[in-house]
């Protein structure tokens, strides 16, 4: 079967790759309805990494954010034209104690290894997760919740204190989905949303309270921080996290930084602090993402706020269009995948 590939060759650069899709007997033939374009995938396209990264990962085809439909599954799991998500990760090894997403052997697609903007793809079906509610664009955000899923048990695990309090730093996705995914969780906890865009801050309105990083009132308290901000930024979020989380508190870290930041460690270690790092997540994740979408109003409720924009794709110039719009958007940008 021959299929088309869309990769990224260069900056800015995507073109269209004949390949044959080949396919076994656990593989699922799927062909992707929506892709969400994430900012791992605008460092790619905009050159922001790394030409040592760059030159090591390219050519390469990008979005690990994705729904789908079945064209065809030989085993009858799943039927044809059911509606799924797909997971990005492809599990190599397990290792007991280790978390899959933690393995360094197993393989996130769209980082090294081709993702998802394809015509069609022929998948593991250990890798589909069925969509049994209402089918929805939504569901593309699957991935960044379970992320924020994947955050949120590992703070359980961890902590050892009250949960009366959260702070999160970050008025992007990231942050937005980090403090949804909170509020369904933790119903009776204060959601407290740190930023630095008053316009975007205005879409939390599921939060308790939101502020802007640079007028916070001095006597504020919180049990425990998720820092969403990633960058050269993190580092003034993560400061300010220090001085405001209560001892033995959480610091749970989800943003990406390129280079080193400095912390205050005197402080960490006067309170008592724990330090949690949170990369990607599991099919666990993802299948408890899926649940939480299919039975939370409030959670479907808000994801729909994430949709920036909507972008019909047919060929490589609305590739192009979607990912130089995604810039300029608050929040998510969707390609429709008509290819």
């Amino acid at each position: 079967m021959i299929g088309h590939i869309y990769r990224l060759m260069d900056t800015k650069r995507i073109e269209m790759v004949q390949r044959e899709v080949k396919f076994g007997c656990d593989d699922v033939i799927i062909k992707p309805d929506y892709l969400s374009i994430c900012a791992a995938d605008q460092r790619y396209y905009f050159g922001k990494r790394s030409k040592e990264v760059l030159q090591k990962k390219l050519p390469m085809a990008l979005i690990h954010e994705a729904t789908a439909t079945v064209l065809f599954d030989k085993s009858g799991k799943f039927s044809k034209n059911s509606k799924v998500v797909v997971v990005p990760l492809i599990e190599t090894v397990s290792s007991e104690g280790v978390k899959a997403n933690y393995n360094p052997k197993n393989i996130f697609v769209s980082s090294g290894y081709d993702g998802f903007m394809q015509e069609i793809m022929a998948v593991g079906n250990e890798r589909i997760i069925p969509i049994n509610n209402e089918y929805s664009v939504i569901y593309v955000f699957t991935e960044i919740v379970s992320v924020a899923i994947n955050a949120a048990e590992a703070f359980e695990r961890a902590n050892k204190t009250f949960t009366e309090s959260f702070g999160i730093w970050g008025d992007g996705n990231l942050g937005f989905v980090m403090s949804l995914v909170l509020r369904c969780l933790y119903p009776d906890s204060k959601i407290y949303v740190f930023g630095k865009n008053l316009r975007k801050l205005q879409h939390f309105s599921f939060a308790d309270k939101t502020y802007i990083i640079d007028d916070v009132p001095k006597n504020i308290k919180i049990d425990h921080c998720f820092e969403c901000v990633g960058g050269t930024k993190s580092s003034e979020a993560i400061s300010q996290m220090i001085d405001m989380i209560s001892p033995q508190g959480c610091i749970s870290l989800l943003g990406v930084s390129e280079n080193p930041i400095p912390i205050n460690t005197r402080s960490v270690l006067d309170k008592g602090l724990i330090f949690i790092g949170n990369s990607r997540s599991s099919k666990e994740d993802f299948i408890k993402a899926v649940n939480l979408i299919d039975n939370n109003a409030m959670c479907r409720k808000y994801l729909k706020m994430l949709i920036s924009q909507i972008i019909c794709v047919k060929d490589e110039n609305d590739m192009v269009n979607a990912f130089e719009q995604s810039i300029l958007n608050d929040y998510k940008t969707v390609m429709k995948w008509e290819v």
